[in-house]
């Protein structure tokens, strides 16, 4: 009995890390591990087209190095005054500093009343 709860208490632990992972993985675009929400929004929020912006003492370029080396395949990477933007099918990802730190915004495409476009 006492190796049916461990196995159980295993899955469960298995399924809650599967679902945090796939609430960073946000459906599209990935969060940077080392930012914090700024304004405690659910980072699953972004699927549905809310913007999200995280905030990390990290500069912009490991956060630019991240993006480019596990962001989602098909973006197109280009730089501007300080930040770098990544416009990718799913909406962009545009690290930027700010007040010596570092944000992290994430828009989404834009959705239609009939579904992303």
């Amino acid at each position: 009995m006492r190796y049916l709860i461990r196995t159980c208490l295993f899955v469960v632990a298995l399924a809650v890390s599967a679902a945090a992972f796939a609430t960073q993985m946000d459906g599209q675009l990935p969060m940077y591990p080392r930012g914090h929400n700024m304004n405690d929004m659910r980072a699953d929020a972004i699927a549905m087209g809310v913007p999200l912006v995280l905030e990390t003492t990290d500069a912009v370029h490991p956060v630019d190095l991240r993006h480019s080396t596990y962001g989602p395949k098909g973006c197109t990477r280009s730089t501007a005054s300080d930040g770098v933007k990544y416009a990718c099918p799913g909406g962009s990802i545009m690290p930027y500093p700010h007040g010596g730190k570092t944000q992290i915004a994430f828009v989404p495409a834009m959705a239609t009343m009939f579904g992303r476009r």
